[in-house]
């Protein structure tokens, strides 16, 4: 599972090898599943579990779906390159924490070079209905916390920011950001989570 910036840099290579008019309507669907982590009563298998066949076949699917999808898909991709290079075998690289998402973040976020516009986009969202029981208030919380963590390279001040707006983690921030900086010095882990970007799409 990839970080929300890693998903935005995922999302464009996606749309630089297929371009579609309102490209930003597909990154809006890409950042839309993990909003999970600020809205009461959602569960990951709720944004996570909607697509029967996660694959790169959006035909019918409106732009917001079609990112949506794109974004269950990216996670699984990334596992599987993260499992074919054994990641998880290094010292500091565990599967369920936010630790290696975060250096993820902070390797890729100078490949993106509209972050401006998207952050324009995010604090100004379309009225978004999905079947999930979620408000368009909530929508609007997630993407504001978006544009705010998008706004410079992340690093531990920033991440921690992000990280304290989801209350599951608030205990954890600490130990995570050690291990964020525990992780950036592990240049076997650095080299790994690079190749993501290279081998997703």
């Amino acid at each position: 599972m990839a970080s929300q910036i890693a998903h935005v840099i995922y999302a464009q290579k996606y749309l630089e090898k297929n371009p579609r008019k309102g490209g930003e309507f597909f990154i809006l669907g890409t950042l839309f599943p993990d909003l999970r982590r600020v809205a009461k009563g959602l569960v990951r298998k709720d944004t996570h579990m909607r697509f029967e066949n996660i694959n790169l076949d959006f035909k019918g699917m409106d732009l917001f779906d079609a990112g949506w999808k794109f974004h269950l898909w990216c996670d699984m991709r990334r596992e599987e390159i993260l499992n074919n290079y054994d990641f998880y075998s290094l010292r500091g690289a565990a599967a369920i924490d936010p630790t290696a998402k975060l250096v993820e973040d902070e390797l890729v976020y100078d490949k993106y070079k509209n972050w401006e516009k998207l952050r324009y986009v995010l604090n100004n969202p379309p009225i978004i209905k999905t079947s999930l029981d979620v408000s368009q208030e909530t929508i609007e919380h997630w993407y504001a916390i978006l544009a705010k963590y998008f706004q410079k390279k992340p690093d531990d001040k920033t991440m921690k920011i992000f990280l304290s707006k989801q209350s599951s983690l608030k205990g954890e921030i600490a130990e995570i950001i050690d291990g964020v900086r525990k992780l950036r010095e592990n240049q076997k882990a650095t080299e790994i989570l690079a190749k993501v970007c290279e081998e997703i799409i």
